[in-house]
């Protein structure tokens, strides 16, 4: 093709309704939704389903993983976000409900998000490595039993992997330890990516994750499900008995994931998410996509999500002080 057919090629590209050259101005078309964990985790597959959901709504958004700190850098990064991006965070039980209550922290970063919607909620769950073959309940109890009958007989001998220190996961392995009267060591991880891969290797023995990050491997049978937090049993989980059926009654604490803005965007842009949000989060292919994925969609945008922030964060307290002699 010569010079002149290629210009006349692009000059009528260019004339189509839809064609725009770009401009760097156009970034502040893309919303930046920060995931504070690495590709492939539970809260990564949560950002990106959102991610697609938005953008299919005519709100293209985009998933930037800023991975540590449980969830602590992409907080930061979002408080501090510049006026130029619009930025958004998947916020977290870890990140928004835990990280503020534990000694020497500030809620200040929390305080300056603006919360948008309550995506989904998850129980925790304990597991094992799997052999490829179908548990029954009693099974399960029984498994987790000899976990901690062991665990007694060999006061932190035995360990157990998490999503990182002080996560929801950490937290809830010692209510676990404290309910059972057992000591047992933490091995801690950035995210469920990695340290599922080393349950699956023999690297780990046992792993508390949630049910979202884990359900995919559970259900090919290549990790094993002891017991779920939660007052009755999953139902994207029917036959893994609750922490309650093996008499630990405090087990029932759930993780979730929500937006929430930065305090650069505007009040009427968040207005704007707000309603979006509230409509997206309702539809049934949404809805479909996080329940496959594992997750309980729950869908509160506005008062409800604001609420629901405040109850999280009395839950998580009463949960920090029965287990801060445990952290270490």
């Amino acid at each position: 093709m010569s010079v002149l057919s290629r210009r006349r090629v692009t000059a009528a590209l260019l004339s189509l309704p839809f064609a725009r050259p770009w401009h760097p101005s156009l970034a502040a078309d893309v919303m930046h939704l920060l995931v504070g964990y690495a590709a492939g985790g539970g809260a990564d597959h949560i950002a990106r389903i959102v991610a697609d959901g938005l953008t299919g709504d005519g709100a293209p958004t985009i998933v930037d993983n800023r991975p540590g700190a449980a969830g602590q850098i992409a907080m930061q990064e979002a408080a501090r976000a510049d006026a130029t991006r619009e930025t958004l965070l998947l916020g977290t039980v870890g990140s928004v409900s835990i990280a503020p209550l534990l000694p020497g922290a500030s809620d200040a970063m929390v305080a300056s998000l603006h919360p948008l919607a309550i995506v989904a909620s998850t129980p925790h769950v304990l597991l094992m490595a799997g052999d490829g073959t179908r548990s029954r309940a009693e099974d399960r109890r029984a498994a987790l039993a000899f976990q901690l009958d062991e665990a007694r007989r060999r006061p932190g001998e035995i360990a157990y992997a998490s999503l990182g220190v002080h996560s929801s996961a950490h937290l809830v392995a010692e209510q676990m330890c404290r309910e059972a009267g057992v000591t047992m060591s933490h091995v801690p991880y950035p995210g469920s990516a990695r340290a599922l891969i080393d349950l699956q290797g023999g690297h780990v023995a046992l792993l508390f994750s949630t049910l979202q990050a884990s359900l995919p491997l559970m259900r090919q049978g290549r990790v094993r499900a002891l017991a779920v937090t939660g007052r009755t049993r999953s139902p994207l989980a029917p036959s893994v008995p609750t922490f309650a059926e093996s008499g630990m009654q405090s087990m029932w604490q759930d993780a979730w994931y929500g937006l929430l803005a930065a305090p650069t965007v505007s009040s009427a842009r968040r207005a704007t998410l707000e309603l979006r949000l509230a409509r997206l989060l309702k539809t049934s292919s949404l809805r479909q996509r996080l329940s496959q994925d594992g997750a309980e969609p729950l869908g509160l945008t506005g008062a409800g999500a604001v609420t629901y922030l405040t109850q999280q964060r009395d839950v998580w307290r009463k949960t920090i002080a029965a287990v801060s002699g445990r952290l270490v």
